[in-house]
């Protein structure tokens, strides 16, 4: 087998694992330290600092304050600030290897902040997360508060504490005041989701991470975009293939819910629609999420009833009880639009764009031509 087919035939096993993976929630993935050769983030790494700037040669005050928002933090907070500055794309420096972390998965607005990590240093002391400058790790989100959580270590381990937050802290989907954090568990700070590696071996993990997150989607667990285009791929590849089908649906009214019960409640019911998909869905059918509330459903061989029971059974579904949330229930409907998808015919981008571009007309409340 040539490396090329050996690539393929690699990749092809990697989707069938991340759709495989999709319904075995939650899914806990490892991360690892940052990669850079910046000099001046490496510097900051080896500097022993106090959060507030206070070398840790000296005590600090008893009552310490932080420094006023007007004066530049960034020169004086401590490195993890500099670090979440920079690309994700960078080499681990020696000196950070051993340390536990917190990786970035998932913010609503600050997406230049997915994929950065916040190492985590014991002899520091109370480490802050939140919104302003004056936290160790900054998370320019307006669902987080000012001074959201903190994480502190202890001889049985760091320990998670939210601060008064007005969103809640989250370990694994529980909301908890306080709570001793294990290796992989997945934090969500207001709507920003956070997964943390405390056990050795750490730096060498965060490639993978990096990787799963293009064929994962991270809020729903179900596929990106991507992982689904290569599992079209592979069929429109695969020799003998018989007809497929693809659907695509959309969360009604996801805008209406975002402004009446705010950002967070509109990730949660979008989160609820892919936990009822994976209870309502027929055998050998997976499902992506292409952004917002819009799912993508797609089968490599013929469904009984063809794309018109799969529509029918996935809107109905969803009618059929309201979504169970976090805080309460919320009755929600979907519009779907599907086609069959022939062996030698369009390209899985240009079907998977139709298909989308049918289901927006519809919720239009046009035909499509």
């Amino acid at each position: 087998m040539s490396d090329n087919q050996s690539n393929v035939a690699d990749s092809d096993t990697l989707v069938d694992d991340v759709f495989k993976r999709w319904a075995q929630r939650p899914v806990r993935f490892a991360v690892g330290a940052p990669h850079t050769d910046d000099p001046e983030v490496l510097r900051a790494l080896r500097a022993e600092t106090h959060p507030w700037g206070v070398p840790k040669s000296e005590a600090p005050p008893i009552e310490s304050e932080p420094p006023p928002q007007g004066e530049n933090l960034l020169a004086r907070l401590r490195p993890a600030v500099v670090i979440l500055n920079h690309a994700p794309a960078a080499a681990v420096p020696d000196d950070a290897n051993d340390l536990p972390l917190l990786m970035v998965l998932y913010v609503r607005e600050g997406k230049r902040l997915v994929g950065r990590v916040l190492p985590l240093e014991a002899t520091i002391g109370e480490i802050f997360i939140g919104r302003t400058p004056d936290n160790a790790l900054v998370l320019d989100d307006g669902s987080v508060s000012r001074r959201h959580a903190s994480l502190l270590y202890s001889d049985e381990g760091w320990t998670l504490r939210d601060l008064g937050s007005t969103n809640g802290t989250f370990v694994n989907g529980v909301r908890v005041r306080e709570a001793l954090l294990r290796d992989g568990d997945r934090v969500r700070v207001g709507g920003v989701i956070l997964q943390g590696v405390l056990d050795s071996p750490r730096a060498q993990r965060v490639d993978e991470i990096r990787a799963h997150m293009e064929t994962i989607d991270v809020l729903t667990d179900a596929a990106t975009t991507q992982g689904l285009l290569s599992r079209m791929e592979a069929w429109a590849n695969a020799a003998g293939r018989p007809e497929a089908l693809l659907v695509v649906l959309d969360l009604d009214g996801l805008g209406a819910i975002n402004q009446k019960y705010g950002e967070l409640v509109g990730d949660d019911a979008v989160v609820a629609v892919a936990e009822r998909l994976r209870r309502i869905l027929p055998g050998g059918v997976s499902c992506a999420r292409l952004g917002g509330g819009e799912f993508a459903l797609w089968r490599s061989e013929p469904l009984a009833g063809g794309v018109t029971s799969l529509v029918e059974q996935v809107t109905d579904g969803i009618a059929a009880e309201a979504l169970a949330l976090q805080e309460g229930r919320l009755r929600a409907t979907v519009t779907a639009a599907g086609t069959r998808v022939l062996p030698g015919a369009d390209s899985p981008a240009l079907v998977l764009a139709r298909v989308r571009e049918a289901m927006r007309l519809l919720k239009r409340g046009r035909a499509p031509r």
